[in-house]
């Protein structure tokens, strides 16, 4: 299959790239339109910049990456009917990770910016600001995170199902919905006792559009296993999702109610029109000028990737 290299991104929908228009549109532009094909030799210097900012990461980021690989142990030491690590354990492991990405970014700048998708950098330190307040905000969190984690109540489902019940969940888990890519990747989802489970780990505070991006996920199950959606119509299946806030130690319920998809669909379908305005051409994304996405001021600015570039 020949690689083709597109001008423009495809158009799509989630809750992440809403968050980002919400949040600032300037920041939105630089993510999905100007750093696109920054990973070319070739490419511009503003677009391979924006580009490289895009890729900068945090240990908040690292550490919610490092609660789905435990999560994912933990699933398979349930599912094997073997005893499951204790907290201090998994604690030992995500530091002992984090600390090898925090030694990569501190000696990575040079392999960085010739392949900013070869190695992990932290804003922090690319940027040269105090890195205190992260590591601080890390040694809270790690351990309740994983105390939290092991916590939850889907070990003792999991070692019930065993091998059966799984749900596979793709990196970039979409579907289609009136001709729009919607991502939606729960980060876990299995089958046991007549019930589907959609899970989404937190570290961070709750938020009003959490579980929204439940609601996507569950949708995104039943649109991906047309078994599970024809067994839910029939009643002999229950969807529940659950926002696990594993650094708070809470388990939030989210409801699959009569009509989810349709109050999903309602927030989307705004949310792709407010995209669409933004665009010259919607059939090929073609973006207007940056000058048509506000550049939005606050507080947050100097956490925000594209600081050194924005103007």
């Amino acid at each position: 299959m020949t690689f083709e290299i597109k001008p423009y991104p495809e158009f799509a929908w989630s809750i992440s790239r809403q968050r980002k228009l919400d949040q600032c549109p300037r920041a939105y532009f630089y993510t999905y339109y100007l750093g696109w094909n920054g990973w070319l030799d070739d490419a511009p210097t503003e677009t391979r910049v924006a580009y490289r900012l895009g890729k900068l990461t945090s240990l908040d980021a690292l550490l919610g990456q490092q609660i789905d690989v435990r999560a994912r142990e933990l699933e398979a030491a349930a599912r094997t009917g073997a005893e499951l690590p204790a907290a201090d354990e998994l604690e030992t492991r995500t530091r002992e990770a984090l600390r090898n990405l925090w030694t990569q970014a501190k000696n990575g700048r040079a392999g960085f910016e010739a392949r900013p998708n070869k190695v992990t950098m932290l804003r922090s330190l690319y940027m040269n600001q105090d890195t205190q307040p992260e590591t601080d905000r890390l040694n809270q969190k790690a351990g309740p995170s994983m105390q939290g984690l092991l916590a939850t109540s889907h070990w003792e489902r999991l070692r019930a199902c065993g091998g059966e019940g799984r749900v596979e969940v793709p990196d970039f888990a979409s579907f289609p919905h009136d001709g729009v890519k919607v991502f939606a990747a729960p980060d876990l989802a299995y089958v046991e006792g007549g019930t589907l489970h959609v899970i989404d780990w937190k570290t961070g505070r709750a938020d009003d559009s959490n579980p929204l991006q439940v609601l996507l996920q569950m949708w995104w199950a039943l649109e991906t296993y047309p078994e599970l959606a024809q067994a839910a119509a029939c009643g002999s299946l229950e969807v529940r999702g659950y926002l696990e806030y594993v650094a708070a130690g809470n388990t939030q319920p989210v409801e699959a109610v009569a009509g989810f998809r349709d109050h999903a669909a309602e927030t989307m379908h705004a949310g792709v029109a407010q995209m669409r305005a933004l665009l010259a051409d919607p059939e090929q994304n073609i973006p207007l000028e940056m000058a048509a996405f506000e550049r939005r001021e606050s507080g947050l600015c100097r956490n925000c990737n594209f600081f050194p570039v924005c103007a």
